[in-house]
């Protein structure tokens, strides 16, 4: 297919999360747009997919790759900017793929090592679970979401979603992935969570 395996990791969380045509789509860190494309051609471009992230230039891409791939199903939608609003509607499934350490990624960029802290992991720990929060607020009844980073770090993973649910007594979460670098994929971890 289109798909390398270095998109593993892209598709594991689409394939988690199998999204349907007709459904509402939210994928709310969605740049550069890997998985957002991705979801668009599990539901065969039927439906609606926003796709949401705090670069006004990552979303052109998003728009540029969706308009050559004829994907017509996918919008895009600035956040995080002063006046820019969360979207309103609720959503089928949301895909929360968060900015992360990106352990899993070292091998193609060994410069985030070094960028690579204990206040860093923090504040993106904090990061992490307030995106979480966000989208279970504006998820639908028989909705789910998928939580994904491409960190092999407990703490932005297993150890989050453990606080996260302690917190959120109504969720459960159904199935947990980390996938471990190789040379040919990178790491990275997803785990879909439901309404109990």
């Amino acid at each position: 297919g289109k798909f390398t395996i270095q998109d593993e990791s892209a598709m594991a969380a689409g394939n988690l999360l199998k999204p349907q045509p007709e459904e509402i789509v939210w994928d709310l860190c969605a740049a550069p747009g890997t998985k957002t494309t991705h979801l668009a051609e599990l539901m065969y471009n039927r439906g609606t997919i926003i796709a949401t992230d705090v670069s006004a230039d990552r979303l052109d891409k998003i728009d540029q790759n969706a308009s050559r791939l004829g994907l017509t199903c996918i919008q895009t939608q600035l956040i995080n900017t002063p006046g820019a609003t969360l979207p309103e509607q609720q959503f089928d499934a949301i895909l929360v793929d968060a900015p992360c350490s990106n352990t899993g990624v070292l091998g193609k960029r060994p410069e985030a090592r070094w960028r690579y802290s204990i206040a860093e992991l923090h504040s993106l720990n904090e990061l992490q679970f307030r995106l979480l929060n966000v989208a279970a607020g504006l998820l639908a009844e028989e909705g789910r979401i998928v939580y994904s980073t491409c960190s092999i770090e407990p703490k932005e993973n297993e150890q989050l979603l453990i606080r996260w649910l302690e917190q959120h007594p109504e969720f459960v979460c159904l199935e947990m992935k980390g996938v471990l670098p190789t040379p040919e994929h990178d790491g990275g971890f997803c785990a879909r969570l439901e309404f109990r």
